[in-house]
């Protein structure tokens, strides 16, 4: 099955569908594996679980990332509201990639999950981490694998299903760097009777690959994640970045207290302002 051009096909189907019931019938009989996918993915309640929300408007491009009927329609598939402003991450950054349409500056979004760059360059087993992988589903053997990479200070994710076998032990043994950027929203009508404001803590961890590769930029994967005061951080999105983009992230410049944080990543957050907040940017080593 030539991915590239059969989710591409499907999500023009989708999208003409008159209703949801007949966009459903077209998801089941026009890839029906990702329909069982999908199935499958709506009893992972744990792997649903630890992923936090997204904006489905791409910062870049500035267009709608997943047309909204496609996005109604995953969470219905999988018995998750997908209503926006946040809308589920997980769902969003791998299922709805898969089925966008739109091109950026870096290229189309399901190309992640349609080549093997995570795969390769940490020597995961083959389609692991792909649209519809041999064994467990996207969404759940990316849970597993971004929490023993760079959640590992929470407990295992519980799954239904069959995974991917990775290998912890390898895992653990990438040294990765976080940038933490922590910061309090402002104080509105609404939070009054709270008289200090929630912490919140972007983590956007990088972990170098355990393989050069030689038919990509990408060196890195970035791991981007959300903590609300003593809360589990919860997952926003992965992908692999190249040098360039690491220093630029870790700009020493921009380090330190009262510097200006935003959302990145599509990530959601209620409340958030549109022109930022200030905080503090710290730079730290993971083992």
């Amino acid at each position: 099955m030539d991915l590239a051009t059969s989710l591409p096909a499907l999500s023009e189907q989708l999208s003409a569908a008159a209703t949801q019931r007949a966009r459903l019938t077209r998801l089941r009989v026009g890839m029906p594996r990702l329909y069982r996918h999908l199935r499958r993915v709506r009893d992972e309640r744990d792997v649903l679980s630890r992923w936090g929300q997204s904006v489905n408007l791409d910062e870049l491009a500035g267009q709608e990332i997943v047309a909204s009927e496609i996005t109604s329609l995953l969470g219905k598939v999988t018995d998750v509201p997908m209503n926006p402003p946040g809308v589920h991450a997980g769902i969003q950054h791998t299922y709805g990639y898969l089925l966008s349409r739109i091109e950026t500056p870096y290229g189309f979004k399901r190309d992640r999950w349609i080549r093997s760059t995570i795969e390769d360059g940490f020597g995961l087993p083959s389609q692991s981490l792909q649209a519809l992988p041999r064994r467990g589903t996207l969404l759940g053997n990316l849970t597993v694998f971004l929490s023993q990479l760079s959640l590992c200070d929470q407990p295992a994710v519980a799954t239904v299903g069959s995974v991917a076998a990775f290998k912890s032990s390898e895992l653990f043994q990438v040294q990765g760097t976080r940038l933490l950027e922590t910061f309090r929203l402002p104080k509105s009508v609404s939070s009054r009777a709270r008289p200090v404001s929630e912490t919140y803590q972007l983590q956007t961890d990088i972990f170098p690959f355990r393989r050069r590769l030689n038919d990509t930029i990408d060196s890195r994967l970035l791991v981007y994640s959300l903590r609300k005061g003593t809360e589990p951080a919860k997952l926003i999105t992965t992908f692999p970045i190249s040098d360039k983009t690491n220093d630029e992230l870790l700009d020493p410049g921009r380090l330190g207290r009262r510097q200006p944080i935003r959302l990145r990543f599509n990530a959601w957050v209620d409340g958030f302002p549109a022109t930022g907040v200030l905080g503090e940017r710290t730079v730290n080593d993971l083992c």
